[in-house]
């Protein structure tokens, strides 16, 4: 299976409405389902005779299928790219091997399986539930180019952290990393874990070497902070970055499949809400299992002001978002805070800017 490669399924279920259930869902998002197995002859007289077409295939089971053994299964997983069992009480199905346990909802289900495409062996238990965790992880995309998506990541971390939040901030934007510019830190991207830079406020910046640590790094994260707010950069194309297994998509991913809000920043001009609406069309056919938001940034004064809101609200409120905020112009504060590296706290504190994010900081719950 190539990096963008859209993956292929082949199901393996007796019973219908489960079947239906996983591949519909798989379907829906795009992936092929090859084949429907009914049994296990018929199972492996098609991988047997369609090699080349099956060996960058999935290959998901249930226990209720006809003829289906341990051994026979493991005859078959030389054939295939991946081999994923599902049963609704995988305790008491244990003849198999290891089972997952059938996911309730969709979106659960296509978390589950892109989490077997960007790592065959992953297991459910690596996965953190929400439960358990310290922090709250912020992960904010842009929707397009000169969103000001640094700009709100690095002044909504410094506003937690002056609420005696320990935040940590992290620059996963690997098209334009630009965290460290911004704030004037060197060797940030070459440290690994963390680097404290206030009195509650850490940095960390994903490089192609630390990419491959991204599930310790975000684990140790969320039992060490209150908050974790994620600097994503450019989110066009999503759908593939979600299958992609390539670096530069693992924060992504991580982050629509176990972030506790995705915010998405547009700007109000025509190109700008264009981009928005392409992104959002692409979350309408991608499932995400972290709650959406969206920020509508330098909008306009007056009358203009009111019909880029206006505009922007009939695309953003369609996909019942967790929250949509729109954050006014003011290129003045942005402009002195990148003079002199430094962020909207610091330059003016009364500034319309600096409120409006502040605002935004005191939104997000703990």
């Amino acid at each position: 299976m190539s990096d963008l490669e859209l993956p292929t399924v082949i199901t393996a279920i007796a019973d219908a409405q489960t079947e239906s259930f996983i591949a519909a869902t798989l379907f829906a998002q795009g992936w092929s389902v090859l084949f429907r197995a009914i049994d296990s002859d018929s199972l492996e007289r098609y991988l047997r005779n369609n090699e080349e077409a099956v060996k960058s295939a999935i290959l998901i089971f249930a226990p209720d299928l006809s003829g289906i053994a341990h051994e026979r299964l493991e005859t078959m997983r030389p054939l295939v790219k991946q081999l994923v069992g599902f049963s609704k009480n995988p305790d008491s199905d244990t003849a198999l091997g290891e089972l997952h346990l059938l996911p309730n909802t969709a979106t659960d289900l296509i978390s589950l399986v892109r989490g077997f495409i960007r790592a065959p062996m992953l297991r459910q238990a690596t996965q953190p539930s929400s439960q358990e965790r310290r922090a709250h992880v912020l992960a904010i995309g842009s929707a397009g180019s000169n969103t000001g998506c640094t700009t709100l990541a690095i002044n909504i971390a410094m506003e937690l952290s002056v609420m005696d939040k320990q935040t940590l901030l992290i620059d996963a934007n690997f098209r334009a990393p630009s965290v460290a510019t911004l704030l004037s830190l060197r060797n940030v991207n070459s440290e690994p874990g963390w680097r404290n830079i206030a009195p509650s406020l850490s940095v960390a910046e994903i490089s192609q070497d630390q990419s491959i640590s991204i599930e310790t790094l975000m684990e140790q994260a969320i039992q060490n902070f209150d908050h974790v707010v994620i600097d994503l950069g450019s989110i066009s194309g999503l759908s593939n970055r979600l299958t992609d297994r390539r670096w530069t998509s693992a924060m992504t991913t991580w982050s629509c499949d176990q972030g506790d809000e995705f915010m998405v920043v547009a700007r109000p001009d025509v190109l700008g809400l264009h981009r928005l609406e392409q992104v959002t069309s692409l979350i309408e056919m991608t499932s995400i299992r972290s709650p959406l938001s969206f920020v509508l940034n330098m909008r306009s004064m007056g009358r203009r002001g009111a019909e880029e809101e206006a505009r922007f609200l009939s695309i953003t409120t369609p996909l019942r978002p967790l929250g949509v905020r729109v954050v006014p112009r003011d290129p003045r504060s942005t402009s002195a805070a990148e003079a002199q590296k430094s962020t909207l706290i610091e330059v003016n504190s009364r500034s319309v800017l600096r409120k409006a994010v502040a605002k935004i900081a005191s939104e997000i719950k703990a």
